[in-house]
């Protein structure tokens, strides 16, 4: 990566930094030569580099001093400025490493007694694995991902390497259309309507592209996506208001089928366009099977609840490990498309709000499975789980400091029989979790 040019405002302020650990946010941090602690992004632990300090604790990085082994070359021209990756000039197996360790860091620190080495982590291809990527149209055009820490910033991209590069071979395309077109694009500031995002799904094992326009309710004309190689479904997401600048919107459908498809262990799901899909389809296999293997040691395992199903992925996945199987999910949308991608009549969707806690007959299940979101748990729901413990619980976190914040408050009834981590964020500080857990 290249040094970083210093301010041009201020006077500089500047600094030698050891580096001696990542922040909850991946960033290396450390003590400085006056005495400070400081946060140097594109650093790892145990390198020593000079920094800019911006204002309190953050700094820019300068140049490394004292390189890590563990320093690789970034793939991407972006990396540094784009916000989409913040690990890649770490090199992977490094990665897993700190990922392992960062959670087993959390575990001690709430007070369990987990060792490193029996916290196991699975990975795939480090590249190449989002099946999904928003990309935006700025107000004078450009194309890309926000830079980082910047939200009022678009940095301009000529490749990413986070999707397939099929994938981004068609989104490049469809910028190259837009551009041509005249089309206008959204300024919330100036009330100006137009295009804003470019939303495009794939599936990893299928090919299957599907694209989504997010922007105010205008004409999407056909010459944006006619022709281009695996697209096989289109549509806009109407997002009319200009305080709105999430990538979602009502679907209109334009083009093609109305899903794209994805494969997991033999069962093909069709995925919508506002439909949630774990992000790394690769390693969504491995969890699946390890999940299977928790299966096998669970004692009574005649019925599960699969609390956030979302669209069926381990309720259809794991339907010969159990009797019967609940999914439970509050977006409509998502049960219409579960029961759609559902042909096995042990398996029941029903839409309900978790922490209402209206689980019909909740004394006949012993297991259940819960995927929420990335803010974790609802109380009423841990609550329940408290009050009517099941005898195993499967815990799947995105987000493994919330997802040990709820474990600490479940333990009073819950042990921990194991932890496995699943990389399903490769050149980010992410990882998902899952922990069994037994009454």
């Amino acid at each position: 990566m290249n040094n970083i040019s210093k301010s041009d405002k201020t006077p500089p302020k500047i600094r030698t930094v050891q580096i001696k650990t990542l922040n909850k946010k991946g960033i290396g941090t450390g003590l400085s030569d006056t005495g400070g602690t400081l946060t140097v992004p594109y650093t790892i632990p145990g390198e020593l580099v000079e920094a800019e300090r911006l204002r309190r604790k953050d700094a820019r990085l300068l140049q490394v001093i004292e390189p890590s082994p563990h320093r690789t070359d970034p793939r991407c021209q972006h990396f540094g400025e784009c916000g989409g990756c913040v690990w890649q000039h770490i090199d992977y197996r490094r990665q897993l490493e700190l990922k392992r360790a960062r959670v087993a860091q959390r575990f001690a620190a709430a007070g369990f007694s987990i060792d490193l080495s029996s916290i196991q982590i699975a990975s795939e291809a480090p590249y190449a694995y989002r099946n999904r990527m928003d990309f935006i149209w700025w107000y004078d055009g450009k194309f890309g991902l926000r830079q980082r820490g910047k939200w009022y910033s678009i940095v301009d991209l000529q490749e990413c390497h986070l999707p397939p590069k099929a994938v981004m071979d068609v989104a490049l395309q469809v910028n190259q259309r837009v551009q041509a077109s005249g089309l206008p694009f959204r300024d919330g500031k100036m009330k100006k309507r137009g295009l804003r995002y470019l939303v495009i799904r794939n599936g990893i094992f299928t090919g299957d592209i599907m694209l989504s326009f997010v922007s105010d309710d205008m004409t999407i004309p056909p010459s944006l996506y006619e022709g281009l190689e695996n697209v096989t479904s289109v549509y806009q997401l109407i997002n009319d208001n200009l305080e709105n600048d999430q990538s979602d919107g009502r679907p209109r459908h334009l083009w093609g089928e109305k899903y794209y498809r994805e494969k997991i262990s033999q069962n093909t799901f069709h995925v919508g366009p506002r439909s949630f899909f774990q992000p790394n389809p690769a390693v969504a296999v491995k969890m699946v099977e390890y999940i299977k293997q928790i299966t096998t040691e669970i004692k009574d395992k005649n019925n599960l609840i699969d609390l956030y199903c979302g669209i069926g992925l381990f309720s259809i996945t794991l339907a010969d490990a159990f009797d019967k199987i609940l999914g439970i999910e509050n977006n409509p949308e998502a049960i219409r498309i579960a029961e759609e991608n559902n042909d096995n009549p042990s398996i029941e969707f029903s839409c309900m709000d978790a922490e209402k806690i209206e689980w019909p007959n909740r004394e006949e299940y012993k297991t259940i499975l819960i995927d929420p979101p990335r803010t974790g748990l609802h109380p009423q729901v841990i609550k329940q789980l408290r009050n009517e413990p099941f005898s195993d619980l499967i815990y799947v976190s995105c987000n493994p400091n919330k997802g040990i914040e709820d474990i600490t408050e479940l333990q009073e009834k819950y042990q921990i029989n194991s932890v496995k981590l699943f990389d399903q964020f490769p050149q980010t500080a992410h990882v998902e979790m899952v922990a069994h857990l037994s009454a």
